[in-house]
């Protein structure tokens, strides 16, 4: 192995920038040596140039190709920080590659994607992990000490505000913002939810921006998750209620206070959770552990995640009326999907399509995947409505017997006049 752990970060955006504006520092370190930063926008990576704490990456290590990442043996490591739809086919190529990889939340948009890499990771002999940073939060982590001491004595109830002012119409609320929430009650109370209730709501397009999710857990407790792009403020709070005691985590300023008829600030020093955990990625690359143990909790945490999403809309759908709606056109759609994938090309070219499929991806029946180009399918939840669908509608040979109609009697001479004949 290199004396150094050559590195590419896939993604200039948002999230890229403060990845490469803490993997520039730690090259001073003598293990990482950032070679590549990949992102086919070329204002994304022209905007590495002028920022200031990413002013000092070399012009030659920008590249717009992902072949030039992929190819270039001195990459060993690669941090893929790039729209959510492609983690999957960008964390699989890298790892065929003979790359480790630590992908940003959510691992992928679906469970079976996710254990996937981990599988090929494991069979590789690579390292894969997750960018759930917040298990690199001092405060959640004093705040898991005093848990384990048993300090609030019985647990009983949690409650997470994670919400924002944002407009996102191409993304969904629990993909985009849940992956942390559901990370964090897991790093707390090492356990997953039995039961999962979610209701969401859009008001400014198709998709939704608000999110409440109720998560029920052994013992009789529960979280309450509040997800919102509609707050006015940008918020990271856990809060845990006990018998003894109550605890106020502020994930953001990394401060923990607790309640006990009185208020206690606990000491907790603040830290830098992006640095600790490329830290904790290189030191386990370079210890050659390939624990399957970020991966899994990542693929556990996609697969909750899809129960939020089922639980959203496995209930009755409101009921409507027919004259406002296109039922018939929405139906065809799902039979569509059920037959085969659809492609964005196709539903481009049709615009009663585009409205139903529209319609389906608000609902949860169908979800965006990125493959060979994007293309459409029905989810788990929409095949579970299809079929019921298809239980309780009868079929032409089922259908009822024409209702026999009485004969009209003769016209009598005498009638109304006519809307005309009335002036």
């Amino acid at each position: 192995m290199a004396d150094r752990i050559g590195v590419a970060v896939i993604g200039a955006g948002y999230w890229g920038k403060k990845l490469v504006s803490e993997y520039l520092p730690a090259e001073k370190n003598g293990l990482i040596k950032l070679v590549k930063v990949c992102d086919p926008s070329l204002p994304a990576l022209g905007g590495l140039l002028i920022t200031k704490q990413t002013s000092s990456i070399d012009q030659s290590h920008l590249t717009q190709k992902v072949s030039d990442v992929m190819q270039d043996p001195e990459i060993l490591a690669v941090h893929i920080a790039t729209p959510n739809p492609t983690h999957y086919p960008l964390a699989k190529m890298a790892l065929e590659a003979g790359k480790h990889v630590l992908v940003e939340k959510p691992m992928t948009l679906n469970s079976r994607q996710a254990y996937e890499l981990v599988e090929l990771a494991k069979s590789r002999g690579l390292v894969i992990h997750v960018g759930h940073v917040f298990r690199f939060n001092s405060a959640l982590s004093v705040a898991r000490e005093l848990l384990d001491k048993g300090e609030l004595g019985k647990l009983f109830y949690v409650r997470i505000q994670w919400t924002d002012q944002a407009f996102f119409p191409d993304r969904d609320i629990v993909f985009d913002l849940g992956p942390h929430p559901v990370d964090i009650l897991n790093q707390l109370f090492g356990t997953w939810p039995q039961q999962l209730t979610g209701i969401s709501r859009g008001f400014r397009g198709d998709r939704g921006e608000v999110a409440y999710v109720i998560a029920e857990f052994p013992n009789d407790m529960f979280a309450h998750v509040e997800l919102s792009w509609l707050h006015p403020t940008k918020v990271r709070e856990v809060t845990i209620v006990g018998s003894k005691a109550t605890l106020s985590v502020d994930c953001i300023g990394q401060t923990v206070r607790k309640s006990n008829h009185e208020y206690h600030d606990i000491p907790v020093k603040a830290n830098n959770t992006i640095a600790l955990e490329i830290s904790n990625f290189i030191d386990c690359i370079v210890r050659h552990d390939i624990s399957s143990e970020s991966g899994l909790i990542g693929a556990h945490t996609v697969e909750t995640l899809e129960h939020i999403r089922s639980s959203i809309w496995d209930r009755p759908l409101p009921i409507m009326n027919p004259a406002h709606t296109s039922t018939d056109s929405t139906f065809d759609a799902l039979e569509l999907l059920s037959a085969r994938k659809v492609t964005s090309e196709e539903i481009e070219r049709n615009s009663q399509l585009q409205r139903s499929i529209g319609r389906l991806l608000k609902s949860g029946l169908v979800t965006r995947t990125l493959g060979e180009g994007m293309y459409y399918e029905l989810t788990e939840a929409g095949s579970s409505f299809l079929e019921r669908y298809h239980e309780i509608t009868p079929s032409p040979s089922e259908e009822l017997p024409p209702v026999k109609v009485r004969e009209p009697e003769p016209r009598r001479e005498k009638r109304l006049r006519s809307i005309d004949e009335s002036g």
